[in-house]
């Protein structure tokens, strides 16, 4: 039961902070602002990327297929969040840019729920 709290904290954590970017203040936002949107980004990727990790398998190419997703899943996340970092400092926030990064941790989130109470 920890366990998904912490994800659906995770989860309420970044569709508040996309909520306080899409108001529109991302045009008007000072420094102070924009470095504290940044570190709660980087914390939250931390945060996200380390979620699901758990006991692996013997099985050798079960591990690979679980290493692979994992770094696909990582880079993914990375590379979005410095889409939408790059897009403060311009100030041209693309809500696609927080949409995609927001479905690609609620599939990761919706699928550990469903494997975890599956069995």
């Amino acid at each position: 039961m920890k366990i998904i709290i912490y994800y659906l904290l995770l989860l309420v954590f970044i569709a508040l902070l996309t909520g306080f970017l899409i108001q529109g203040e991302a045009d008007s936002m000072s420094m102070k602002k924009m470095l504290s949107v940044s570190v709660l980004l980087a914390l939250y990727v931390v945060g996200m990327s380390l979620v699901g990790e758990g006991k692996t398998e013997d099985e050798r190419a079960l591990h690979h297929r679980y290493l692979s997703n994992r770094i696909a899943l990582v880079s993914g996340t990375i590379f979005l969040s410095f889409g939408v970092l790059y897009q403060l400092f311009t100030h041209n926030l693309d809500v696609w840019l927080l949409a995609g990064l927001i479905v690609i941790n609620l599939t990761k989130i919706i699928s550990l729920i469903y494997s975890n109470y599956r069995e």
